[in-house]
């Protein structure tokens, strides 16, 4: 094993200054007059929310007039006014918020923007981020409880902050944290233990005798930080599946199956029944035989005088097509950020069917929702009991499910991938012996139909001398860290 490991730059924007616009109005009154009826079944005695975007646009250079007006009709919508000044200012007796995402991550917001930007050939804008500003209007003056509450109401605490003065710039002043070096060589497995209870490695015996001796007679070299922060994710239960693969021993005596081996004989025991399986238990996806369509493709598939890379024409063949279905769940990130958790569990499962074989196309997508008790205001039913309390750092399951439904939908939407079908389960109960039964971790659960070209089925195999690279930009330590804290018990 030969391991290769760059140190972490900090990510410059190359940007020269920094631009403001003013859109009103800003959020559509339906959602105002949602955040409204919110705020009063929460006690806060609002009345009225005036609200407009503010989009902070990073440069690189001056913008020409042609530019400029390029810039601003790509960021007017419909009647919205915009203006280089501000619609909304704080007003004595009322309260002024703004809020936005964090400076450390871009947004697809913007991923998106300057792509239609760079479009309309404005080449000098790397990076443009839309901020939301509040004047809200109350019967009488808020509290700070209050209006901590509100503003709690309309950000999310992990992707978004309140932005207290006007930006000048994206640049956060956090630099990255060096690298260290564990030493194992000198200490042997304690630094192990050390290290996983400081990261959240989540290492049990079996990993760090494995590790302990990976270092110490394979590399004889110390590992760095990173290294073992890449091995609790990539080697974890989440990812490897080792105890659903290992030896199942019941009251001491052992099983002659795994329980993965359990679910695998339902095909393998099985294969005329599961003829048209051509995928499964393998790759980022199953996959079973489809139909033989026409469609166009590159000419060097099909004629051998002509080499892969060359210029070449499109040309109209018959072409058999599998099927695709792959899910997965995204409970935990889901219930501390819906909107953010169900995104990038949708995004994560569309990487899946775009890296099935060698190369998959994502088609449709489909989701499901198990939440507790909604506790809908002023929709009381019996069997819910609005005593109950729930862990503060996670969303209510009304939240859940309806920032998660936007959060889903709107990352497929990005993508070009349509949501068809899903299904939603609520449940809170108390038994007759006195237990709490309730899905206070949500479940999220997405799933993707999709399609392959049948000669891509299979991957290349690795071969000595190739290198294994990741590659990735900035990432919250919840997703990073998903595989390991997934697999703890």
């Amino acid at each position: 094993i030969r391991l290769t490991l760059s140190a972490p730059t900090t990510c410059k924007e190359g940007m020269a200054g920094m631009e403001v616009r003013f859109c009103y109005p800003g959020l559509e009154h339906g959602s105002v007059d949602r955040l409204v009826s919110k705020a009063h079944t929460v006690g806060i005695p609002i009345t009225h929310i005036d609200t407009e975007y503010c989009f902070n646009i990073a440069t690189t250079a001056a913008l020409t007039p042609k530019e400029t007006g390029l810039l601003e009709w790509c960021l007017t919508e419909g009647g919205h006014k915009l203006q280089t000044s501000p619609f909304l200012a704080a007003t004595p007796g009322k309260f002024f918020v703004e809020v936005g995402p964090r400076m450390n991550f871009s947004t697809a917001w913007n991923t998106n923007c300057v792509s239609v930007l760079e479009a309309a050939d404005v080449k000098k804008v790397p990076r443009i981020e839309r901020s939301r500003r509040f004047l809200v209007t109350s019967s009488e003056a808020l509290t700070k409880e209050q209006e901590a509450a509100f503003v709690a109401m309309i950000h999310d605490r992990m992707t978004e902050m309140v932005y207290t003065e006007r930006l000048t710039t994206f640049e956060t002043g956090i630099t990255p944290k060096p690298v260290r070096w564990i030493p194992v060589l000198k200490e042997g497995k304690e630094a192990l233990k050390r290290i996983s209870i400081e990261d959240g490695l989540g290492f049990d015996d079996w990993d760090l005798e494995y590790y302990l001796n990976l270092y110490v007679n394979d590399l004889k070299r110390d590992p760095s930080d990173v290294e073992l922060f890449d091995f609790a994710q990539s080697n974890s239960e989440h990812g490897r599946h080792w105890f659903f693969s290992g030896r199942m021993v019941i009251d001491g005596a052992e099983k002659p199956s795994s329980l993965f081996r359990l679910v695998k004989d339902t095909l393998e025991k099985n294969p005329k029944a599961n003829k048209n399986s051509t995928i499964a238990f393998a790759d980022n996806s199953s996959a079973i035989t489809g139909a033989r369509i026409k469609s166009l493709v590159p000419a060097y598939g099909l004629d051998a005088k002509v080499q892969a890379g060359d210029p070449c024409a499109y040309v109209d063949a018959p072409i058999d097509m599998d099927l695709i279905y792959t899910a997965e769940t995204h409970n935990m990130p889901t219930g501390v950020c819906p909107f953010a958790g169900a995104e990038t569990g949708t995004g994560g499962r569309l990487r899946d069917v775009q890296a099935t074989g060698i190369g998959a196309h994502y088609v449709a997508g489909t989701i499901g929702y198990c939440v507790g008790n909604l506790n809908i205001p002023g929709h009381e039913v019996p069997y819910e009991n609005k005593n109950w309390g729930y862990p503060s750092t996670l969303a209510s399951p009304l939240d859940i499910l309806i920032e998660g439904s936007n959060g889903a939908s709107d990352y497929g939407n990005k993508f070009g991938e349509p949501m068809i079908m899903g299904f939603t389960r609520s449940m809170g109960i108390r038994t007759h012996g006195g237990e709490r039964r309730e899905w206070i971790k949500p479940i999220l659960f997405t799933g993707g139909f999709g399609q392959m070209d049948a000669r891509h089925r299979k991957k290349g195999e690795p071969a000595v001398g190739m290198k294994v690279v990741k590659v990735g930009g900035p990432a919250y330590r919840i997703g990073m860290g998903g595989g390991a804290d997934s697999s703890m018990a």
